[in-house]
């Protein structure tokens, strides 16, 4: 959103929505944990299935914020594109609180649907499919960016050549067709996008609040796996598994 309307998301701006997400996650670790004994842990695990909209729908937001400013004069559009900004700031703040709350139901969850008998296990066994999340998440999510990024790079170049086919060559001395060179350039972070819209025809749409697009929607599909999953687990029949193990 910075690139889109800086004169409302400026430093201090930022400051105050990451301060927001740590107020959220440390609330949502003792809010969830005191509302999951009057909701129940499954219920409570089910509402954190709104976090599949609250995600799914940020790519949405940051499009309808591209387009109100693009049709203002002035390129801001400040008092439309609040109600977009703060619908983002407060979900993920939302979502964030799930997060929290995750980590807080979970034991009680796990003795709930499993007996105390085995619940450290278990819970031990789920802390360290988390941590090898934790790895592997970030890695996954960094790659959609980064394919974002190449694909929104090779439309600049295509919109570059289309308006002006010297243009690449004046300003970096490679030719529009010399992908080896142009790869070097974007790898030395020499060639980027900002630099291409200097050069693409006025009117070009800048790719870059576009960049997380995927990365959003694959999280958003990731969680709906999730949310369907735990709708699926049902409590083991302890009066028969105690039966089993007399046996």
């Amino acid at each position: 959103f910075a690139g889109v309307a800086p004169e409302i998301v400026t430093p201090a701006f930022a400051t105050g929505y990451v301060s927001a997400l740590g107020v959220g996650m440390a609330l949502g670790r003792f809010g969830w944990s005191a509302i999951s004994d009057v909701l129940g842990r499954r219920n409570t695990y089910a509402a954190f299935g709104l976090g599949v909209p609250i995600v799914g729908m940020a790519p949405y937001l940051c499009h309808a914020v591209v387009d109100v400013t693009s049709g203002c004069a002035s390129g801001t559009g400040g008092g439309e594109v609040w109600p977009y900004l703060m619908t983002f700031y407060g979900g993920s703040v939302l979502a964030i609180t799930f997060y929290g709350g995750i980590f807080s139901v979970l034991p009680a969850y796990i003795a709930d649907l499993f007996g105390q008998k085995h619940a450290g296990a278990i819970h031990g066994k789920a802390l360290t499919a988390w941590a090898s999340s934790a790895v592997a998440g970030p890695m996954g999510l960094a790659y959609l960016r980064s394919y974002s990024y190449d694909n929104a790079m090779q439309d600049l170049l295509q919109t570059v050549e289309a308006h002006d086919a010297l243009a690449l060559n004046r300003s970096f001395g490679v030719s529009i067709s010399d992908e080896e060179a142009i790869q070097k350039l974007v790898d030395a972070k020499t060639l980027t996008i900002e630099k291409l819209m200097e050069l693409a025809p006025v009117g070009t749409v800048d790719p870059t609040p576009f960049l997380y697009d995927t990365t959003c929607y694959m999280a958003a599909a990731l969680m709906s796996v999730a949310a369907i999953s735990n709708l699926a687990i049902r409590p083991l029949n302890l009066r028969k598994e105690l039966i089993q193990d007399r046996k």
